[in-house]
């Protein structure tokens, strides 16, 4: 499953972990701040299965999240906490969570997990430098050493054929790498020569990435790009917007992500893209704004719709419905992180007191509170935000006691 991440190259090394992490939490707690007096109806959006009688909590690590878990289709995960002055990267096998290690620097970051079990991340090394790397439980954590002679590195994204992405060198370039052919520079977008990283890919190894441009003023914003073996590099924003980034990639080769539309435009919008055509702007529903956090490699995609009064819906879109709001817990807002190939879509969303709450949603049970679906929590436990969801229904959330993966019933 892929889903926005925060999981962008640094602009110097000494600062590279704090952003991330504020970053993230400002991901994760900003929804709370907007509001709505009464909930809206839930829509039929997804195909197939009701949310489940009941979780089975397992406490994954306690502290701090410092980027977005991944799980696997064997409900493996991968993540990463803060812990005083560290940032540690874990793996849960199915059985034992374990420290997956470091080059010999004090910060690790796990950006993506395959089904494999392989992670691809990056790591600062004995001497402060981040470094891309591969780890599994066979081989341990390899730097794959995608510059010559040292330099910084970014591993951001690993297909089931080992195929990983991401950026190298100081002025930042996008890079391929495999076991087989080692590392590929993947140069640079025609007409937009800027620092770029490739963010995520497929399983037929096309490349979703984003380049970054500054404006006379000094600011940044980013363009959206694809990377095809027989096609090269090539801008996708043919919709000329002020920025644009991608979120996800399907298995035909599609990219879903947001766009700026202009600069006074008030937000993001989200779109689809395909080489037949092109930018498409899925629009904005009911509200002012709108935002694409996941989609699945066929196509159901899951975000939110804002309104011009800090309201926020969790919203799902099809090709063949279009865009839904999914309603909300009883409360203010709502926003959907991730979805899955049944359907099932989870998120957090305000309850009736205002309190942020951890939900799951299907076509069948519409928006459940995930709070009122665990067997044998513990006393006190309170799931705040699904940040995972795999396509057996196993889902990564974040609680006041840390990381936790409910496995349904």
């Amino acid at each position: 499953m892929r889903f926005a991440r925060v999981n962008d190259a640094p602009a110097d090394n000494a600062t590279w972990w704090l952003p991330r992490l504020l970053l993230l939490s400002a991901m994760l707690l900003a929804c709370t701040a907007t509001a709505q007096q009464t909930a809206a109806p839930a829509h039929a959006d997804g195909r197939h299965a009701s949310a489940p009688a009941s979780y089975r909590v397992i406490h994954l690590a306690p502290g701090a999240i410092a980027a977005y878990p991944d799980i696997n289709t064997g409900g493996q995960v991968a993540f990463t906490m803060v812990a005083g002055e560290r940032t540690t990267a874990f793996f849960y096998d199915g059985a034992t969570v374990r420290n997956i290690g470091s080059l010999g620097g004090a910060h690790v970051y796990a950006n993506d997990l395959n089904d494999a079990g392989q992670i691809a991340g990056t790591s600062l090394d004995a001497n402060g430098i981040e470094s891309a790397f591969v780890w599994s439980i066979a081989g341990g954590m390899r730097d794959i050493h995608v510059q010559l002679g040292g330099g910084r590195s970014y591993a951001q994204a690993i297909n089931n054929r080992g195929v990983v992405t991401g950026s190298f060198n100081d002025s930042a370039r996008p890079f391929r790498w495999s076991r087989a052919g080692g590392m590929e520079d993947l140069g640079v977008t025609p007409g937009l020569p800027e620092p770029s990283s490739g963010m995520l890919l497929n399983e037929n190894g096309m490349i979703a990435g984003r380049v970054t441009l500054e404006d006379r003023y000094g600011d940044s914003y980013t363009r959206a790009f694809v990377w095809t073996r027989a096609g090269g590099l090539v801008d996708i924003d043919t919709l000329g917007s002020v920025e644009s980034t991608p979120v996800a990639v399907g298995v035909g080769g599609e990219v879903a992500g947001n766009r700026m539309a202009s600069a006074d435009d008030g937000g993001d919008r989200p779109f689809l893209w395909t080489r037949a055509t092109g930018m498409v702007d899925l629009g904005i529903g009911r509200g002012s704004t709108a935002w694409v956090n996941a989609m699945t490699p066929g196509l159901h995609i899951a975000g939110a719709i804002g309104y011009p009064d800090g309201r926020q819906r969790a919203m799902s879109w099809t090709p063949q419905g279009g865009m839904r709001e999914l309603g909300t817990l009883g409360g203010r807002t709502s926003v959907a992180r991730a979805v899955n190939a049944r359907g099932q879509i989870v998120g957090f969303a305000e309850d009736n007191a205002g309190a942020m709450r951890a939900f799951v949603w299907s076509a069948g049970a519409g928006m459940r509170d995930l709070n009122r679906l665990l067997r044998r929590a513990t006393p006190g436990l309170v799931l705040e935000h699904a940040l995972a969801i795999n396509d057996s229904g196993a889902i990564v959330a974040s609680a006041n006691t840390g990381l936790v993966l409910l496995k349904p019933d």
